[in-house]
């Protein structure tokens, strides 16, 4: 099977939230097995499913135990409505090519990337290496970075140097944002459950539903999309105060702004107290936080402030879930992250809201003057690309192992800005064949 139809077949193989990554982990330990790397699978459970990380190194010992992480996530995030992949006949994990660009799910975030080290390191793994590398396959990253934290905890690596693979262009990331998300769980009133209970016996014959659409992006540039989720709010927020609220959802995973949002109201039917009023008092807080978050500006990172992503909507039997991501520049102290936090909390209190953090990873950053950042930049001088460092608005792997003290970069090929989490996202032919090349100077030059 040659490069392209490897490409193919990994994106043919399903490992969103809903499915894990059993299946893609197990094909790529074949795929390695196969080549002669010694292969480890490390098991964990997540949501219920079996899920692994995958371990790749030289099939022969090396003096020192010191390792060089070459390191990609194998999950993706869910693909969204099926009609808005147009590039693939409304099947995101068909992989389509159309001139030097491959369309589909995890092309650019992130399962060619592993590819493309499998393919750089596979011709070394009977090569005596004063560091060897380990090639990593993680999951859960789209979710809470799971396996990255499993991976740490466990002690399974010992390493003071990790390549992570995002998109990135082929530029080298030394920085990337924090990372937090907040659920908050709006209780239906006594009247708003007595309403619903009737409805299951008598349904209303007043009862209207109304669709929403936007444009799916990531989380990190929610500006570059369109959240369905607001226009939903903004729909409630013209009706009258306390409308009876029979179902709401929009968005599947936090990171991604929603595309697609639902709501069913009852026109003829108010409450004094109802979940639809205190979403509207709930989400202008969050609005009055983003102007604020204009102040915080640092120029290093694209969008150069705070943002937040009101992701997922969802009812439920108890009232109706909000969940929020909010990425935080590495400007941003630890302080001030939790003022903001105090706020939201304080906020929610007041409107009789539950408030949860279920999630911060911090910003990572790695000096300039690292010897990782370094040797990088002489290979991208080397191979005429960017050799500058940038930092990343999203959050990467590299928040989990800096605080083990390991020296990260993230480079990878494709365009992250309005292509990850995105229906057609695609990556360039020409830029996986450079990531290969790139990845195998930097074995030479950290392993060797």
């Amino acid at each position: 099977m040659d490069f392209l139809d490897l490409c193919k077949k990994i994106i043919g193989i399903d490992s969103t939230p809903a499915m894990g990554n059993e299946e893609v982990a197990k094909f790529c330990a074949d795929l390695c097995e196969q080549s002669g790397f010694k292969v480890k699978m490390q098991e964990g459970t997540l949501d219920g499913k079996r899920q692994f990380n995958l371990l790749a190194r030289p099939s022969v010992k090396s003096a020192s135990t010191e390792e060089v992480i070459f390191q990609t996530h194998l999950d993706t995030v869910e693909p969204g409505p099926m009609g808005y992949w147009t590039k693939t006949d409304n099947n995101p994990f068909a992989a389509t090519v159309e001139g030097d660009l491959i369309y589909g799910l995890g092309s650019a975030d992130v399962k060619l990337d592993f590819l493309c080290k499998f393919r750089a390191l596979k011709d070394f793994t009977k090569l005596s290496q004063k560091k060897p590398f380990v090639l990593v396959g993680t999951f859960g990253e789209e979710i809470g970075m799971h396996g990255a934290h499993l991976l740490m905890e466990s002690k399974a690596v010992k390493s003071k140097m990790a390549i992570i693979g995002e998109p990135s262009e082929l530029k080298i990331v030394h920085a990337n944002n924090g990372y937090i998300v907040t659920e908050f769980l709006i209780p239906f009133s006594q009247e708003e459950l007595s309403y619903l209970e009737n409805q299951k016996t008598s349904p209303s014959a007043t009862t209207q539903e109304k669709v929403f659409h936007g444009k799916a992006v990531h989380s990190s540039t929610p500006q570059l999309g369109e959240n369905a989720i607001l226009k939903l709010i903004e729909y409630l927020a013209k009706l009258p105060e306390g409308i009876a609220i029979l179902e709401a959802r929009g968005g599947s995973v936090v990171n991604t702004v929603p595309a697609d949002a639902h709501v069913e109201v009852d026109g003829v039917v108010t409450f004094s107290s109802s979940i639809g009023s205190k979403l509207v008092k709930l989400v202008r807080e969050f609005q009055k936080l983003e102007r604020e978050f204009l102040n915080f500006e640092d120029p290093s990172v694209f969008p150069p402030y705070p943002t937040l992503n009101v992701g997922v909507l969802k009812t439920n039997e108890e009232g109706l879930k909000v969940k929020v991501s909010l990425r935080m520049p590495p400007n941003i102290t630890d302080k001030q992250i939790q003022d903001w936090l105090s706020h939201l909390g304080r906020v929610a209190t007041i409107l009789g809201v539950r408030c949860i953090v279920e999630r911060i990873s911090y910003s990572a950053l790695t000096s300039l003057e690292s010897p990782l950042v370094l040797g990088a930049q002489e290979i991208s001088k080397q191979m005429k690309l960017q050799d500058k460092p940038i930092a990343k608005a999203g959050g990467t792997e590299s928040s989990v192992y800096r605080k083990y003290g390991i020296d990260c970069i993230v480079f990878g090929p494709g365009v992250s800005l309005g292509n990850s989490h995105t229906a057609n996202e695609h990556n360039s032919l020409k830029q996986l064949e450079k990531a290969v090349d790139f990845y195998g100077h930097a074995f030479k030059r950290f392993c060797l």
